[in-house]
């Protein structure tokens, strides 16, 4: 037996084997990736845990005065006379569906009709009007008349927010009359549920659309049905053991996370459907040697190209909030999985039963390279100019981008979630809270009497923002006071209604000191900047009580929380990109020998994300989770046709071509598998477009934009500065060799 005849017995055996391990690892393997798309945790605070700062401070808050996480449910003729709103409330309180293990699954239930009772009982002292206004600050609309039910979840009542939400409409139905077509529910747990809905309504929608378009352009490019399913088994084999990994290692399938499987899978037939192009490139002799040619040809872009998408999806790991952390490691862990399935199943099942290559005429190469590499030819300074000129005037938008992950940034203005935030803001009130705490340390100088004028002017600065429509004070549950509150009698009073106030979630005390609560309500759907908010906040707080002694104050609560998630994925947006930036650069340099040739062969890779990004900033669009993944994501995928390209113009230039004939040369082979792995991918992301999930969404169209353009920079732009680059110093640093 010769060598070459060992040899490929040897590799017979080898996919054999390895086929055969992959047969008993089956059942964990679907198993893990079933459980996987079981998962979710989908509200912004899911996307961080206590390692973000500003996480923990919300966390510390809601130890202290109740946690943030709540339902707020109204319909038309939800008015404080109505007596079915007691046997609701009763209902939350009491039914056993809302009780798990003996425990209650919330933490807290008030309607404005209960508060109503209160502010006017004997204890309050308070008129029916003065009642009114109280409670018109947090639960009582412009009329007077409409309230609605406010529902605080624990954590445990967190985790079965699917479950109990339609037990609580239920419950409305039952207990109070309301249809449940003309309920109305917001907050961040229906956030939360709202996104989880969405990302599995995407998943059943559009991933069986999804694979159905890719594996039908494998069919059409491929023109094999055998090569087509091989191409697209190899793909889901890839996404399945990816999933796996998930479940496994602990990930969570977060909104994010729904576009892992369709990523790993284009990724995958990209890789594949390059093979076996070069395939047919070889397919004159024996199915064996074009096989091996394949392989010989194509291991080396597959495995750079794997290893640079690898690190533009792995630079995620640097962003500050975990949803985007995970996406892009187990991404990263995918793409390397879908490499290895590739060069081993792909060759190995070609060998079983080689693939029909096309008839030569199919495969002849088309007169538009010819014409395009004339163009090249004559304006490479102009095209190369121009494509430069762009990424500067487009990338200096870059830094006007502007991150959102404000509900109508996740949701269309008109999804049903939607439509519920503007019916409770107009009748109800708004519902975005910015919680001050005002804290008086002990012992202090300050009297009683001091401390609730305080109080009171923290109030009044609070309604002096004109964002701020309304503000529920600590000092709103305190009884009406019958003599002037000064000495002995204002802290006397302040001692009497502690326990009042503290019951309602207003007041804590510790050795410390008092830590006394106020909270102004923002509309969640009004075009404010809360940053702007904020700074303008806590500036005239500071300056107003900031030299007095003994106290501080400090904003809190869910606003501030949001607002520094904006703002980490800006920071994330850069940082992702200029890690990846940096990471593939290093590669490119190592791979072209230099680094001149290093980072020109970066320019068409780059180009397509500052062009996007650069323009997404000068129109002021704002961006949002789903949107700061793709610039890592594209640079790493379009650097993938690069280094097919780049590798065929350098072994023609080895063997003496010059570079007009070696360009024309990888325009012919891989010119067809660039334009076919653009279009598989792009179609095949782009019925995502279509989520009712906006980040998702973006996300889809995004991508389709950064492939196309990419494509338009790997044959138009980096041929152009090939070409400039070999007038100086030829037949250096153009692509790796074999």
């Amino acid at each position: 037996m010769s060598g070459h005849s060992l040899s490929e017995g040897q590799t017979r055996r080898r996919f054999r084997l390895i086929f055969v391990y992959l047969l008993l690892l089956s059942p964990w393997i679907v198993t893990g990736a079933m459980a996987a798309l079981q998962t979710t945790a989908n509200s912004p605070l899911d996307w961080v845990n206590s390692d973000f700062l500003p996480r923990r401070e919300y966390d510390e808050f809601t130890e202290q005065f109740g946690d943030g996480d709540f339902v707020i449910i109204s319909w038309p003729g939800c008015s404080i006379d109505d007596e079915r709103l007691d046997r609701f409330t009763h209902s939350l309180r009491h039914s056993s569906g809302f009780h798990a293990d003996g425990e209650w699954l919330f933490n807290r239930v008030t309607s404005g009709r209960e508060m109503m009772k209160h502010f006017t009982s004997p204890t309050m002292g308070l008129s029916h009007e003065e009642a009114k206004r109280r409670v018109g600050t947090s639960l009582l609309g412009s009329d007077g008349e409409t309230t609605a039910v406010v529902i605080g979840f624990n954590a445990e009542g967190l985790r079965g927010r699917a479950r109990l939400i339609p037990l609580i409409r239920a419950a409305a139905t039952m207990y109070a009359g309301a249809a449940h077509n003309i309920q109305h529910l917001a907050g961040p747990v229906i956030d939360g549920n709202e996104v989880d809905a969405a990302s599995q309504s995407t998943m059943r929608r559009f991933a069986p659309v999804s694979s159905l378009i890719v594996f039908g352009l494998c069919l059409i490019c491929l023109d094999s049905l055998y090569g087509a399913v091989l191409v697209f088994g190899i793909a889901c084999l890839s996404q399945g053991i990816s999933l796996a990994i998930v479940h496994y290692c602990g990930g969570t399938m977060t909104a994010l996370m729904i576009v892992l499987p369709p990523l790993i899978q284009v990724l995958a037939i990209a890789g594949g459907i390059h093979l076996v192009n070069y395939y047919f490139d070889h397919s004159d002799g024996s199915a064996e040697d074009a096989i091996t040619a394949a392989v010989r040809l194509g291991w080396l872009p597959c495995v750079l190209s794997s290893m640079t998408t690898a690190i533009g999806l792995g630079s995620l790991a640097v962003s500050g909030l975990v949803a985007v952390r995970e996406f892009g490691i187990f991404a990263a862990i995918g793409v390397i999985v879908a490499l290895a399935a590739l060069l081993v199943f792909l060759p190995g099942f070609m060998r079983w039963k080689p693939i029909r290559p096309p008839s030569a005429k199919n495969r002849q190469p088309a007169a538009f390279w010819s014409v395009l590499l004339d163009l090249q030819q004559r304006y490479y300074g102009v095209i190369s100019g121009v494509g430069i000129a762009a990424m500067i005037v487009l990338g200096i938008g870059v830094s006007r981008l502007q991150p959102s992950v404000r509900i109508e940034t996740l949701f269309g203005r008109e999804s049903q979630l939607m439509r519920d935030y503007t019916w409770i803001e107009k009748h109800v009130g708004p519902q975005v809270p910015i919680e001050v705490i005002v804290h008086f340390a002990r012992p202090t100088e300050l009297s009683a009497s001091n401390r609730l004028t305080i109080l009171d002017r923290v109030g009044s600065q609070l309604l002096s923002e004109q964002a701020i429509q309304s503000v529920t004070s600590c000092r709103d549950f305190m009884p009406h006071a019958t003599i002037p509150l000064t000495g002995a009698f204002a802290q006397n009073y302040l001692d009497s209604v502690a326990e009042s106030v503290r019951s309602v979630g207003y007041l804590r005390t510790t050795e410390q000191g008092e830590r006394w609560r106020l909270t102004a309500h923002v509309s969640a759907l009004g075009d404010y900047d809360y940053g702007v908010i904020l700074n303008r906040l806590r500036q005239g707080l500071e300056a107003d009580f900031g030299d007095i002694e003994g106290m501080s104050i400090e904003l809190s609560g869910l606003m501030p929380l949001v607002h520094e998630i904006q703002r980490q994925l800006l920071d994330d947006l850069y940082a992702s990109f200029v890690t990846a930036f940096g990471l593939i650069a290093i590669v490119m340099t190592i791979v072209q020998a230099g680094l001149i040739a290093g980072f020109v062969s970066m320019v068409p890779n780059v180009f397509p994300t500052l062009a996007l990004f650069g323009m997404l900033g000068w129109l002021d669009y704002p961006i949002d989770i789903g949107s700061i993944m793709t610039a890592s994501v594209a640079m790493g995928i379009a650097v993938d046709d690069t280094l097919h390209f780049l590798t065929f113009v350098q072994r023609r230039i080895d063997r003496g071509e010059e570079p007009a004939s070696a360009i024309l040369n990888a325009y012919q082979h891989c010119g067809r598998a660039m334009i076919q792995t653009t279009l598989i991918c792009g179609c095949g992301l782009a019925i995502f477009a279509f989520s009712d999930f906006v980040p998702t969404a973006r996300f889809a169209w995004m991508m389709v934009t950064l492939l196309v353009a990419a494509l338009i920079g790997d044959l138009i732009l980096l041929p152009s500065l090939i070409l400039c680059f070999l007038t100086k110093t030829p037949r250096r640093g153009l692509g790796p060799t074999d």
